[in-house]
């Protein structure tokens, strides 16, 4: 017995030119061939009698050219693989004269902000309408209340000279099982976005003059935008908000970067209501505004670096290089936040504010301990542990100074997960642990003659926020015998 193994079917789309418009003229556009090219591949997969239909892939390839398109290219429900061609995924690039040169390599030119037209999708068990009536170089559909399956976008450059900028390099409301890889957008809006996409990969994804590299946005559920993203060396060049992500769980970003981050929210990442999200080997250069922002988060991250970070304008608001509020329970490890930048030698009117840049905020329940990190020191500190949140610091030898509201400082260790810490006095705010003790660094002798004491320290009773004497905490007192 035989087991016939399906294969994709393949077209490339210069066979399909005679579809194309006024090639070589201004007004050239390949839109109904690319449209045409895609329609034909899913529609050869949908046919097949192998019984491999769900999984049959139909590819459509591309030479090194350029391609304009004046109308978003609408991807079907399933299967599809559009395969660019290129030496190289990078684009050669002069960051400080804003001038960049592309490499041998496919290029999709959109030389308008049309849209696809009147079309929408149910989803959420049709609770929610998704509309792909957007401005887009690539549209990713779905099924009725169903999502995306298999699709693959790699070694292409979407290059937007439309008259402003293209709203969505990929638009794709639903996906799973997805892969977009060396892809390179610019001057789009949003690099790739989403509402619910899992077991989605994307990697070697550069955006340049965006909003944002990635997004994974709410749809006005509360559901959830997805699961099992892995995202690999991802770069948003020139954002407001390198990564902008809502809702994500249990995924993982490796090798990503953010540059240039000066205007709008000013983010290099932003993470809201996540949960099991980690950052390896993650960076960000040449920030005005908050370097790592999470919000109901919890997450870990690994080694992450940063460089030449400048504080955001007064006018900007609160800002801080970790920004962490709303419980979130972040660990970061190994990671490297050198000192705000104390002028900037391409802009002489620049002056760091110490008013509102924060080396970090910690606030609303939030929860944040830094195991041999390097922390800056010039910006303003500690000013932010309130409502029940706390800093903790581990160096090398095991020692840490958890920094409490008020900015009440106690240094100590943990051990097993209970605090042995140093004070001066019985907190009255923070949440504690049943357990937890705080030797006292100012002893004096108390009481009458016959009955002498010092107070050795409190221990605490109570795992919660609550900081009463004899019900949360007792003293632990030794009396002098005199």
């Amino acid at each position: 017995m035989s087991i016939l193994t399906p294969q994709p079917y393949v077209v490339s789309i210069t066979d399909y030119k005679q579809y194309a418009v006024n090639v070589g003229t201004a007004t050239e556009d390949w839109s109904d061939a690319i449209q045409r090219a895609v329609n034909d591949v899913s529609q050869k997969a949908s046919n097949s009698s192998t019984g491999f239909e769900s999984n049959i892939q139909g590819i459509v390839s591309f030479p090194i050219q350029r391609f304009k398109i004046r109308k978003p290219i609408l991807l079907p429900p399933q299967g599809v693989v559009l395969e660019g061609t290129s030496i190289s995924s990078v684009v050669l690039d002069d960051i400080y004269t804003g001038k960049f040169t592309f490499v041998p390599c496919t290029i999709i030119e959109k030389t308008t902000n049309n849209t696809y037209g009147a079309k929408t999708r149910k989803s959420r068990g049709s609770a929610i309408t998704d509309d792909y009536n957007v401005d887009a170089f690539f549209l990713v559909d779905h099924g009725e209340n169903n999502t995306n399956y298999n699709t693959s976008l790699q070694f292409l450059s979407l290059y937007s000279t439309a008259p402003k900028r293209v709203r969505y390099g990929i638009y794709a409301p639903r996906t799973t099982h997805a892969t977009f890889s060396n892809i390179q957008t610019y001057y789009c809006d949003y690099g790739f976005f989403t509402y619910d996409s899992w077991m989605t990969k994307i990697d070697k994804f550069f955006a340049r003059d965006c909003v944002s590299a990635l997004c994974w946005q709410d749809d006005g559920t509360n559901n959830g935008t997805g699961t099992s993203l892995n995202a690999t060396n991802v770069w948003a060049n020139t954002a407001q908000v390198g990564f902008d992500i809502t809702l994500l769980n249990y995924s993982t970003f490796t090798s990503c970067g953010v540059d240039h981050v000066n205007s709008g929210t000013a983010r290099a990442y932003s993470f809201k209501k996540c949960n099991g999200v980690t950052l390896n080997g993650c960076g960000a250069e040449d920030i005005k505004g908050d370097v790592l922002y999470f919000e109901n988060t919890a997450a870990v991250v690994n080694a992450f670096n940063s460089y030449y970070l400048l504080g955001a304008p007064v006018t900007r608001g609160t800002s801080g290089i970790v920004f962490a509020t709303g419980s979130s329970k972040i660990v970061f490890n190994a990671c490297k936040f050198p000192n705000y930048q104390t002028y900037d030698p391409s802009d002489n009117s620049y002056t760091l504010s110490t008013t509102n840049n924060f080396n970090h905020i910690v606030q609303n329940g939030a929860d944040v301990m830094f195991n041999m990190c390097q922390l800056p020191t010039n910006g303003n500190s500690y000013v932010s542990y309130s409502n029940n949140s706390s800093g903790t610091y581990v160096d090398e030898n095991g020692t840490t100074t958890c920094i409490n509201v008020n900015g009440v400082i106690y240094k100590g260790t943990i051990v097993n997960g209970l605090k042995r810490m140093l004070g001066t006095a019985m907190p009255t705010s923070g949440r504690w642990t049943a357990g937890d003790r705080i030797e006292n660094t100012a002893p004096s002798v108390k009481g009458t003659s016959g009955s002498r004491y010092i107070v050795l320290g409190w221990c605490r009773l109570t795992t919660g926020s609550n900081n009463v004497l004899n019900t949360d905490w007792v003293q632990m007192i030794s009396y002098t015998g005199n």
